[in-house]
Order: structure tokens, then sequence, then C-alpha cells
């Protein structure tokens, strides 16, 4: 990885500011989610646990601090396997801001319609 890149979130990265931000949808959902080298899994997620699963199907994102979705991506990868990777990146030591990560989902995840959990 160039300098460059250590210092510059990808372009696609997500930047969640608030939560209004998130994902509205907090009902029941299941979804499947494969892992390289393990069976799939049938998992349900709801509330803030659904959101946030929502949000790194949809791509790569980061936080502002009232936000913190940390806590819940770490419940997802113990609980469930789910695997995240997060790359760190340098705050603006003008600006106070401090260092920040980006998480990426690298599980393979599809959130099942009625019809398919029903199966």
């Amino acid at each position: 990885m160039t300098e460059e890149h250590k210092l510059t979130p990808p372009a696609d990265a997500k930047r969640v500011m608030r939560v209004a931000d998130l994902p509205q949808d907090r009902s029941p959902a299941r979804y499947e989610i494969r892992n390289l080298g393990e069976k799939p899994r049938l998992v349900t997620r709801d509330k803030r646990q659904r959101q946030i699963l929502d949000l790194l199907i949809a791509g790569p994102v980061f936080c502002a601090s009232p936000v913190r979705i940390s806590d819940t991506v770490h419940i997802h990868k113990r609980e469930i396997g789910l695997q995240v990777e997060t790359t760190m990146y340098p705050g603006d030591p003008a600006t106070g801001a401090g260092a920040y990560g980006i998480y990426r989902l690298i599980s393979r995840v599809r959130r099942l319609d009625e019809q398919e959990a029903a199966a």
C-alpha cells in the first residue's frame, strides 16, 4: 500500500455523520452468511444490529464519533462469525480529529426475503 493510500480513505467509503444516516429499517431480517471454507449459516438481526449489517453490505463505511458502530461490528464478528476488515487512517492534528477506521465486509452476506426464509 502506498503512503498516499494510507492517508486517503477509499472514495467509495460511506461516512455516517449521524444516526439518521443509518439504514432506517430495524425490523427483524434473515441473512445468509458465507465465509471462505465454512458452511453458510443463517442468522436473524434486528434493531441496531440489522442497521449496521445492512450498512456493511452496502460498502465500506466509517462513522463520526457520536454514531459509534464499532461495538456492533464486534458483536457481529463474535456472535455470527462475520468477517470484517478494519483499515486505520490517521486523523488531522490541525483540527484535533483522531485516527479512524474504515470497515469493509469480507464475508459474503445476502438478506433473505420472506419466501427464502420460509424455505
